[in-house]
């Protein structure tokens, strides 16, 4: 009660001990046992090779509002949270530390690098879910998963397994994105491509047995020396006549077919293309098709392999072409070299510059599993928000390629693949002691682990028991939402679909919602190496989670950018304070005899509790149908005007002297809109909703707990609604006039003649803070308010009114150009641009009374 409610709002007091009393009360706990309709998230699984970014504190909010909204709405929600092993990412930072000790895993090995990713897991692991209960989030802590614990390995076995044994598992050379820090195969998806500054040679190739030369253009001359043909296109006039002779390697001696191939780009360089089937993924499918040699011209680390010419072999990539350009500028096979800008492919993990390299390599048949999800997205089973994201996942699977799943790297799920001494190959979930073709005892297990995002495809069921028939796996498969940033749209939410689909014979949810990304106040990428990065937790130091959560909200589904804005946020944390003292107001004057019920919609109700009751509902509707229709922003915004402007700028402004004189309607009204005020409140600002609500009298459990705020139609007020909405109008153009008149807040004598209520003539008297007269003074100023006159004292001093001018002219043209914008018009809902539309005729108002007050 507000005897013992601190007189100002301090958010670190408030959120310190709500999530601990949340998980003690087992609010978050979900039952699979429960009659009421279930709904279920699965936590994108944060990489354990750091601390949660602002991203995730953004993704975080965005599915606590759908957790706790539908646990009031009165469904049983599992929010099921856990963590991803992220094996090259993890690998590298644990590399990193190991370097600057002046060691390596190599010289530590293998038994204590394990020990040391442990020690790493459980202590990244812990901050993280200390961040997440930091944050509010109400995740089932007793479903913690992680993509490492046992349970979970045996879901990527039993996965890997079914399509081995499908037949869709297999292994080959093929040209891959080869990382020489990490030494292991990388996704194309993972690919960080990078504009780079080079040159481009232009080099002569001799063609056998005449003067002719072919001349080819390369950025990366050392691959020359694993040339095993020259491309051209087959309608190329110029080199028609060539196709089917040899051109000889400068430098190598060694003869090159001339195919004709129409993979080749005319307008490229000269048209010639140098065929180096080993290092480049077009080559390689050139070679493919012509049957070229393939010399694999590089080491896993990056150096020259070519044995046979000792004078390159070994080299590291750019010493190589260094003495290569020399030796060919030497040789007179150099023609030109110059400046070229195009586009380098790094590691996203180490920043290396990767080599493409003919690989041994496990690679998963992608035909049947694309077609599963195309076909069910033609049928309508998985929806998209926004919707243009459909057409980025479908293009994906329809140019799609096999997808190489292995990795050569330490960390990882080791792929459960045994080869005995007699040759057998075979897959199997667990660990076998023979070898089930011939009994041989010998046996050796594949020594490459698998891509990390094959063991995250099966996140929505293997976190619910599969491939155990569990109760949790029967309640909650599918999942309902899935909320994550485009850059893994094919990563991760395309793998989960066709990964569901071929493993639960459905898809693992209905809803893809793709988030904003959130960048620097600069609009940079937030990035640590940047000095961009924003730690979540130094915001909540400063403004308190709830202002960090109500932010996420608003940006979180707006735009597909949204740059990061420490006001806004502040913004919300000031709407914090102004709930907490419209809240201990209203709770100093019920102290002593509490309302007994909520208002009666029929009841004895003064003209400002008809119109508070009334736009309750219109921000119960609005809140509900944003929440319901991935908009977000709209429900923030709508509790915001609600509460802010409409409750604690108009209402309690206009009955803070009958609440003090202990009036039952007001009193009533007060309370029953703080009550579903901090319903509505609750999934965007759980604490301060939360420990408001626990202040209001009578026996309060919390609120997840309560149900969610309905309409009542009893309550719609039209009248009332126009009515109040007439004097607000009246009361801001005073205070505008006043404002411009002498800067002052009160003073005037108004008159407002007609036939006025006596209720209406008091409102506007206190709002206003001015005296009413029976008769209007001369040199008063008519008001756009019926017949209304407003009497103001002489003033001395233009200068308030030249900048109340201003003010209004500057904001009137603001919002003339958000009037004037299609893109407004179009998305914006009718309501929000039926209110600008007003604000912007009550501007022009304005700016003539103040023109007739000269």
């Amino acid at each position: 009660m507000s005897e013992t409610m601190p007189t100002a709002y301090d958010p670190q007091a408030v959120e310190a001990g709500w999530s601990a009393r949340w998980e003690e009360a087992g609010l978050f706990r979900a039952d699979p046992q429960s009659r009421k309709p279930k709904y279920s998230i699965a936590l994108p699984p944060p990489n354990v090779t750091g601390e949660l970014h602002m991203g995730h504190a953004v993704n975080g909010t965005l599915q606590d509002v759908w957790a706790r909204y539908r646990r009031m709405t009165g469904y049983e929600v599992l929010w099921l949270p856990g963590t991803d092993h992220a094996a090259i990412g993890t690998q590298n930072v644990i590399e990193k530390q190991l370097a600057r000790d002046g060691t390596s895993k190599e010289e530590i090995g293998r038994a204590a690098f394990e020990e040391l990713v442990e020690e790493w897991y459980r202590k990244v692991g812990a901050t993280i879910v200390t961040q997440y209960r930091l944050l509010g989030a109400s995740l089932d802590m007793t479903r913690l998963r992680f993509t490492m614990d046992l349970e979970y390995v045996r879901a990527v076995r039993t996965a890997f397994v079914g399509y081995y044994e499908r037949g869709w598992m297999y292994r080959g050379p093929r040209i891959v994105n080869w990382c020489p820090r990490c030494q292991s195969a990388i996704s194309d998806l993972e690919v960080d491509w990078q504009t780079h500054e080079d040159l481009l040679y232009h080099l002569r190739y001799p063609v056998e047995g005449s003067d002719q030369g072919v001349v080819i253009a390369t950025v990366r001359p050392e691959t020359m020396l694993a040339d095993t043909g020259v491309a051209v296109h087959p309608d190329d006039p110029r080199y028609r006549s060539l196709i089917g002779k040899f051109a000889i390697l400068p430098l190598v001696g060694r003869r090159l077919p001339i195919v004709g191939d129409a993979a080749v780009d005319r307008e490229f360089g000269t048209g010639a293309l140098k065929v180096t089937p080993g290092h480049d993924a077009m080559d390689y499918e050139i070679g493919q098709r012509h049957g070229l040699e393939l010399i694999n011209g590089m080491n896993p680390d990056g150096t020259m392999n070519v044995p046979d010419l000792p004078r390159y072999n070994g080299l590291p990539g750019l010493e190589a072409r260094e003495r290569v350009v020399g030796d060919l500028e030497t040789g007179g096979f150099l023609l030109r070299a110059e400046p070229y800008s195009h586009e380098v492919g790094h590691c996203d993990r180490c920043g290396t510059i990767l080599e493409p390299l003919v690989s041994e390599q496990w690679f998963l048949d992608m035909k049947e599993l694309a077609q599963m999800c195309i076909d069910a997205s033609a049928a309508g089973r998985v929806r998209w928000h926004p919707e243009r994201y459909e057409r980025t996942y479908l293009d994906w699977l329809r140019g799609i390629r096999d997808w190489c799943v292995s990795r050569q790297l330490w960390l990882g799920h080791r792929i459960p693949v045994y080869y005995c001494g007699s040759g057998h190959q075979f897959a199997a979930v667990d660990s076998p002691g023979l070898c089930p073709e011939c009994g041989s005892t010998q046996l050796r297990e594949d020594s490459d682990v698998l891509d990390t995002w094959f063991s995250s495809a099966l996140w929505p069921f293997a976190t619910l028991g599969w491939p155990e028939q569990t109760e949790d796996l029967a309640a909650f498969y599918p999942t309902d939402v899935n909320c994550t940033n485009r850059d893994i749209i094919n990563l991760w939410v395309t793998r989960m679909i066709f990964s569901g689909l071929f493993f639960m014979g459905d898809v693992p949810f209905q809803d893809v919602i793709i988030h904003s990304t959130i960048q620097a106040t600069d609009g940079r990428r937030m990035s640590k190496s940047l000095g961009t990065g924003i730690d979540p937790r130094e915001v909540i130091d400063r403004h308190g989670a709830d202002a960090l959560r109500a932010w996420g909200a608003l940006v979180g589904m707006a735009n597909q950018d949204a740059r990061f804005d420490d006001s806004r946020i502040k913004g919300y944390r000031a709407f914090g304070t102004k709930l907490w003292n419209a809240t201990r107001l209203v709770l100093s004057s019920i102290a002593k005899e509490p309302p007994q019920g909520p208002p009666a919609p029929d009841g004895d109700l003064e003209l400002a509790d008809r119109w508070i009751l009334s736009r309750l509902q219109q921000a119960i509707e609005l809140t509900t149908g944003g929440i319901e229709e991935y908009a977000f922003q709209r429900s923030i915004e709508a509790v915001y005007d609600f509460a802010w402007h409409e409750f604690c700028d108009w209402y309690l402004e206009a009955a803070k002297a009958r609440l003090k004189d202990g009036d039952p309607s007001a009193r009533a009204t007060s309370l029953h809109v703080l009550d579903n005020l901090f319903r509505l409140l609750h999934p965007f600002m759980p604490f301060v909703s939360e420990e408001l609500w626990h202040r209001l009298p009578g026996q309060r459990d919390f609120l997840v707990r309560q149900s969610w705020p309905e309409l009542d139609p009893r309550f719609r007020a039209a009248a009332a609604e126009e009515s109040f909405a007439s004097l607000a109008r009246l009361v801001e153009e005073i205070r505008v006039l006043r404002q411009a008149h002498s800067g002052g807040s009160r003073g005037g004598r108004l008159w407002l003649g007609g036939e006025v209520s006596a209720t209406v003539r008091e409102l506007v008297a206190d709002l206003a803070r001015v005296e009413l007269v029976a008769e209007p003074l001369p040199g008063s100023l008519p008001l756009a308010w019926g017949e209304a006159r407003l009497g103001l004292p002489a003033r001395a001093d233009d200068s308030h009114r030249r900048a109340e001018l201003r003010r209004l002219q500057e904001e009137l043209a603001r919002v003339e150009t958000k009037l004037a914008n299609p893109a407004f018009r179009g998305r914006a809902p009718a309501e929000i641009v039926a209110k600008e539309e007003r604000k912007a005729g009550e501007l022009r108002s304005a700016l003539e009374r103040l023109g007739e007050s000269t």
